[in-house]
């Protein structure tokens, strides 16, 4: 037998501790729960987090004891199965105290003292990434989420309608909701046909023939039509939403001047609640547009956005994580900063993250000038829509010009949003109290184009650009010819060479064609005529931002 040194006895100690750490980080549950997921250093502890995923801000999608019970259309699994959401594209996470049924990130309950308890979205469901190392999972909070946003609703839609068509899945159903509310059989077939029709209607003023797929939606489209359309009963303003973009970072967002991709919105207060209160009407909050009324009720949860938005504004960027994706190397590191001086800065800013206070400014670069995909912003720029109800209303409520017969429809929603704050006046002090931040004021400009904010954690953030055509770093820095012009997203498997996520294709991954409306892949040619060697400094530098 051979006699085993104390060197020996380390480095086998060593082992077993690493075997440990490695089994207990790594475990993913039959379900597809992760057990031991790994957090990066961005500001926030554990109740913040959990705290910011599950705290409404006034979404309303159906009753919360129909999501418990709900089946999927094609089986007798819950809709709400980890294996389920997961494809979706959802981050599933166990229970806990801020969780206790165990809801995937972003999804919550809303308690309604009227209406009873309603399953909603929170800011989380689209502002929470994750990457995959080598088998480790890393939540990225405030990151770029890859649902498959409309997926999610038709999924939903055909859950329902199984439902009420097939005799054991609405007894099974039945059994669940009498239980939990005493709901009789047939009040229940007629709240889910009411609930159903309405679905199907907001689903067709919302069609478009440009897929979203995983990480995009076109928000802006879809909220104009809520409040043009549906609030204001128009169906004439209906406008086909075909220019999705990649939901946005949030780290650092709100200490910058300006947001939004096109850089529409001032972020100085009011701009900050303002432009979470239509996010709440975006994603399934209600609001009630009556005649000669200068308020209106809404499911806004105005208080909590304000905590919300404090805890973001102590968000920041994650680091390129060492430890699981390998050191940078110091040469390339050095060269690649001066190239980054050289093409890149002069839109894309440093970010001194130890600055709890920092102020950033955007750079607006002209359509004509980026020459990247020019939908989302002509949609944004072009469309205007009858104002029906509120034609003579001041556009702030109280204040402003009157609105016109026709006019933009962002002045409808901004007029609704102020409608909704000034209905609870005394939530909408607090909550500017709760949130405010002295960020810089930012000047008039209505240059169509698109914003340049810093780019660090860009390695945590792909696909790129504001439409997600470009699936990764490196891609970014070839010519447009040489740029893929298809892919696939949803693979969470961190590139580490490329920088991006893996675009192979993957189970449940969604198909992009660059060649279709609202999805080129142009434009945005700064460093392209680089060599290759000075690409891949470049690209070794821009992992460390």
């Amino acid at each position: 037998m051979k006699k085993i040194t104390t060197q020996g006895l380390i480095v086998i100690s060593k082992s077993i501790i690493i075997l440990f750490l490695f089994s207990s980080m790594h475990h993913v549950s039959a379900n597809g729960d992760l057990r031991g997921e790994v957090f990066l250093a961005q500001g926030w502890d554990h109740k913040t987090r959990q705290t910011v995923s599950y705290t409404s801000f006034g979404s309303r999608f159906i009753p919360y004891d129909w999501f418990i019970a709900l089946e999927q259309s094609d089986s007798r699994e819950l809709f709400r199965n980890n294996r389920n959401m997961a494809a979706l594209g959802f981050i599933t996470v166990q229970a806990d105290e801020f969780n206790p049924d165990g809801l995937p990130v972003g999804l919550v309950r809303d308690s309604d003292k009227k209406n009873g308890d309603y399953i909603g979205l929170t800011c989380a469901a689209c502002h929470t990434g994750q990457v995959s190392i080598r088998g480790t999972r890393i939540r990225i909070d405030g990151g770029q989420a890859l649902i498959d946003f409309t997926q999610f609703e038709y999924s939903i839609l055909a859950a329902l309608k199984a439902t009420l068509t097939d005799p054991e899945k609405f007894l099974r159903f039945s059994k669940h909701i009498n239980t939990a509310s005493g709901v009789s059989a047939e009040a229940l077939k007629g709240q889910l046909q009411t609930r159903i029709a309405e679905l199907e209607q907001h689903y067709a003023i919302n069609k478009t023939d440009t897929p979203y797929g995983k990480g995009r939606l076109d928000a802006f489209g879809q909220i104009f039509n809520a409040i043009a359309v549906e609030a204001l009963h128009i169906p004439e303003n209906i406008h086909t939403p075909d220019a999705p973009t990649s939901y946005p970072v949030l780290w650092d967002a709100s200490h910058l001047d300006l947001v939004q991709w096109n850089a529409s919105a001032p972020n100085k207060e009011p701009g900050p609640l303002f432009q979470n209160a239509i996010t709440a009407l975006a994603v399934y909050g209600t609001v009630s547009v009556p005649a000669n009324k200068l308020t209106y009720e809404s499911s806004i949860r105005i208080s909590n956005l304000g905590d919300i938005q404090r805890e973001f504004y102590r968000l920041v960027a994650p680091q390129w994580p060492k430890e699981f994706a390998g050191e940078l190397d110091a040469k390339k590191l050095a060269a690649g900063k001066i190239l980054y001086d050289q093409h890149c800065l002069q839109c894309h800013t440093y970010v001194n993250r130890a600055d709890k206070k920092r102020k950033l400014t955007v750079v607006l670069t002209p359509l004509t000038e980026v020459g990247t995909d020019s939908l989302m912003s002509d949609n944004f720029n072009n469309r205007s829509v009858k104002s029906g109800l509120l034609e003579g209303d001041r556009l702030m409520v109280l204040a402003g010009d009157k609105i016109p017969a026709e006019t933009k429809p962002l002045d409808l929603v901004k007029h609704t949003a102020a409608g909704a704050l000034f209905n609870q006046p005394w939530q909408t002090i607090k909550a500017i109290f709760k949130e405010y931040q002295s960020n810089n004021s930012a000047p008039e400009n209505s240059t169509p184009g698109y914003k340049g904010r810093p780019i660090n954690g860009i390695w945590a953030s792909a696909p790129y650009l504001h439409n997600g055509s470009v699936p990764t770093v490196y891609d970014l820095l070839l010519p447009v010819n040489e740029r893929p012009k298809t892919f696939y997203v949803g693979n969470i498997e961190l590139d580490l060479v490329n920088v991006g996520h893996m675009s192979d294709e993957h189970p449940g991954a969604t198909f992009f064609d660059t060649g279709l409306r609202g999805n080129s892949n142009a434009g945005h040619e700064y460093g392209t005529r680089l060599n290759d060697e000075q690409r891949w400094e470049l690209v070794e530098y821009i992992k460390s931002l």
